[in-house]
């Protein structure tokens, strides 16, 4: 029989090396993983162990995915996003108790005995049940967040496909990074803290909004749909990571334009997300600090990054290796880079 053609041929034929087995195995594994989210829904398969499958089947996927550059990364990047919801959803139901309390009570110390997003309700409105225009507004504004870190993803591959694969595994890096989080301190958002009786004053906007918007039939559907399977993935707040991190992206891709309009989306979305009842502003400073330690892993991961200079130049100061005294600043100092950008003739 006639090899398939093709870059998956080798899939199909019988293994004869240590190489092809592995391959056979990480196919075996990546399948495992697909099919993982369908198997606990009948099986009742445990969500820690749903944790430890799909980064694995994730990992296999980048070796047997096609070599093609864009159609791996393409491959990559939307499995991941796919088992980021999985994990994110099974996230709560560990043996894991959900706190809302070491958040609470550094917020009421923080600030004076209150909540940003309570003092947010009572001075702007809206925690009445009536929503009003900044209601509105801010809803919106939180709801693009399902768009708006996969559109810069997806410009990415047209505008600087070069870059394209660092892009996208820093953005799926930093939702991973958020689930890993999600699991070891799950967290109740403000809203919920009140249902439970920990706190007063903040009601959830958002569910006034969408049935004045759509109905509340409709609404109940969308919301059980897309945003109910795990209330208390608070910590860090992933809306403002996952949005913050395009900060780093328009760094990477050297563009003003996309630096100024995500600073400028990040702090409306900051302020809307607690007006709005959804985190609180510990939750909003966790996202951004995991945007950050995310860039950070990832970009070293891939040879890129602070993480690679900064090891460079450890590596050189531990050597003892002599030089100037402005050639041993370190990688991120101006000295270090005008130097880098303007070397002395040899």
């Amino acid at each position: 029989m006639k090899q398939p053609p093709g870059e998956l041929g080798a899939f199909f034929h019988r293994p004869r090396s240590a190489r092809d087995w592995a391959r056979l195995i990480a196919w075996a594994v990546l399948i495992i993983g697909l099919a993982a989210p369908a198997i606990r829904i009948t099986t009742g398969y445990s969500a820690i162990g749903l944790a430890f499958t799909l980064p694995v089947a994730l990992g296999a996927l980048l070796w047997v995915a096609p070599r093609r550059y864009e159609f791996r990364t393409w491959a990559f990047y939307v499995v991941a996003i796919y088992f980021f919801t999985q994990l994110r959803d099974a996230a709560d139901e560990t043996s894991i108790n959900a706190s809302t309390a070491y958040v609470l009570d550094w917020e009421l110390w923080m600030f004076g005995g209150t909540t940003p997003s309570a003092w947010l309700q009572d001075a702007a409105g809206g925690a009445d049940g009536n929503p009003n225009a900044l209601g509105f507004f801010s809803t919106f504004v939180h709801w693009t967040w399902f768009i708006f870190p996969h559109a810069v993803v997806f410009a990415t591959f047209f505008l600087a496909r070069d870059l394209f694969f660092r892009v996208a595994v820093i953005v799926a890096g930093t939702f991973f990074f958020g689930a890993a989080l999600y699991y070891l301190v799950p967290t109740v958002p403000p809203w919920l803290a009140v249902e439970e009786g920990a706190t007063s004053g903040v009601r959830r906007i958002m569910e006034d909004v969408g049935p004045a918007l759509f109905g509340q039939q409709f609404w109940d559907d969308m919301f059980r749909l897309f945003a109910e399977p795990n209330p208390r993935a608070a910590m860090p707040s992933l809306h403002f990571a996952a949005s913050f991190v395009v900060l780093i992206v328009a760094l990477i891709v050297r563009s003003r334009r996309l630096f100024a309009l995500t600073v400028l989306y990040c702090i409306v979305l900051a302020f809307s997300l607690m007006y709005l009842g959804e985190h609180y502003f510990a939750d909003i400073l966790a996202g951004g600090i995991s945007a950050l330690a995310a860039y950070f892993i990832f970009e070293t991961a891939l040879g890129q990054g602070p993480g690679v200079r900064l090891g460079r130049w450890l590596k050189q100061r531990l050597e003892g290796i002599e030089c100037k005294r402005t050639a041993c600043w370190p990688p991120w100092s101006r000295a270090h880079q005008r130097k880098a950008r303007h070397p002395e003739p040899t």
